[in-house]
């Protein structure tokens, strides 16, 4: 867990708390993190969609059916991914289509 500084920095990682509460108030989008900081490799955005989808629900990935997985892709570029660019917690790769987690320690995963 991340402990706090005088300066409202619970990470060290240079992160205001409310920024960080936000980062990992959202199940997909901490979920998302922990599947990227498990990998510590660039993922396909599809890819990290079947993966948090799968780990929702105790399944596979590859039992996540495709609709679903594509869904949540649309999701991850449209409302997650931009926020977490934004914060520099990871990198989109738009040549390949992956994202990588650029500072695991900067947020905790596992939270609420």
């Amino acid at each position: 867990m991340a402990t706090s500084s005088p300066s409202g920095d619970r990470t060290g990682q240079g992160l205001p708390e409310e920024v960080v509460d936000d980062l990992v108030s959202d199940d997909t989008r901490r979920r998302a993190l922990s599947v990227l900081a498990d990998r510590g490799e660039p993922v396909v955005v599809a890819d990290l969609a079947a993966a948090v989808l799968a780990a929702k629900r105790d399944i596979e990935p590859a039992a996540v059916p495709d609709t679903d997985r594509d869904e949540l892709t649309e999701e991850l570029f449209t409302e997650h991914l931009p926020k977490l660019t934004a914060t520099d917690i990871v990198t989109y790769d738009s040549m390949v289509g992956t994202v990588e987690i650029q500072r695991p320690d900067a947020v905790p995963t596992d939270r609420r």
